[in-house]
């Protein structure tokens, strides 16, 4: 008999840990705990699949526990659940944590425990590969790491500022092209292989939270890094939920910052380019919102278009 996926929940509401495990006790293997230290002591004994953690505990905060746990046990898919609207701590639990999903309190059954067995299930996957490489405390683009093959990152923001402090940070290992509109964007995207996308939020009225999604529908190996001085908690969410964001960083960009998280975003494509398995780690749950819904379909069919275009333009020149 196939062993239960093992779920870790940390609450430090013992009537939540009580709902949680009745809701999942069947499915799965529960391991529950209040203290942050002993959830830590847990996944460094048993070999967690998925670990759920609130946000607002006394003794550990959930994403210090969710940024431990990335180190202690990196395939371990980290899911934070929350009742509280906290953009820090959604922001802390993207840029440190690299959680799968965040959720909001009260949950609903039903896709609470899609979530978490769609979790589970990768979490199954990654289990018969190598594991991760951590890149903690490491000096900014370490040679071994720029070195290789180039690739191409997409610099998406009206302000030049932007693309000459990444065009610095990658210098000539890397091929940096810069965009201001969202077209030629798309162009670049559909017929380059854009690894890193770093991008504002919003070109001047232009929201880009729906592009940006629809974009992580079509290319799971897209990584982005966000760069805005704007912050909410609802759409931060969903561009954690919807568009697995690899960072969320402050305007004006800070080159340290930024570097480190480029410098991560280049070693997470290497391992899902030598490891597609890890893609499914990318997936994103779909756009809810009616005009959200039908604005990703424009951009859908306009990148079927460039593509059918480019595709035309390769059967012309043969």
């Amino acid at each position: 008999m196939q062993e239960k996926p093992k779920i870790l929940l940390v609450d430090d509401e013992e009537r939540i840990l009580r709902s949680l495990s009745m809701l999942l006790r069947t499915q799965y293997q529960i391991f529950a705990t209040s203290d942050g230290h002993e959830a830590l002591r847990i996944l460094r004994q048993e070999k967690i699949h998925v670990i759920i953690s609130d946000q607002r505990m006394p003794i550990m905060t959930g994403t210090e526990l969710l940024s431990k746990a990335k180190e202690i046990a990196p395939d371990t898919i980290r899911i934070l659940l929350t009742g509280y609207s906290d953009a820090d701590a959604a922001l802390d639990a993207l840029n440190d944590g690299e959680i799968f999903r965040y959720i909001n309190k009260p949950w609903g059954p039903k896709e609470l425990r899609e979530t978490i067995a769609q979790a589970a299930n990768i979490a199954g996957k990654l289990e018969a590969l190598p594991s991760e490489p951590l890149l903690q405390q490491v000096p900014i683009l370490r040679p071994e790491i720029i070195s290789n093959q180039g690739l191409v990152c997409l610099v998406l923001d009206r302000d030049e500022n932007t693309y000459l402090v990444v065009k610095e940070i990658l210098g000539n290992s890397h091929e940096v092209v810069w965009s201001q509109d969202v077209n030629s964007a798309l162009s670049i995207l559909t017929s380059r292989s854009v690894a890193i996308m770093v991008t504002e939020l919003s070109l001047g009225d232009v929201d880009l939270s729906t592009m940006i999604k629809t974009l992580k529908q079509e290319h799971p190996e897209l990584l982005t890094i966000i760069l805005t001085n704007f912050k909410d908690t609802a759409r931060l969410v969903e561009l954690i939920n919807q568009a697995q964001v690899f960072r969320y960083l402050p305007k004006p960009v800070r080159k340290g910052l930024l570097g480190k998280s480029i410098e991560s975003s280049i070693a997470r494509y290497r391992t899902l380019n030598a490891q597609p398995e890890r893609l499914e780690t990318q997936v994103v749950e779909s756009i809810q919102d009616p005009l959200q819904k039908a604005e990703s379909n424009k951009v859908a069919d306009f990148l079927a278009q460039l593509r059918a275009k480019i595709n035309r333009s390769l059967t012309a020149g043969l």
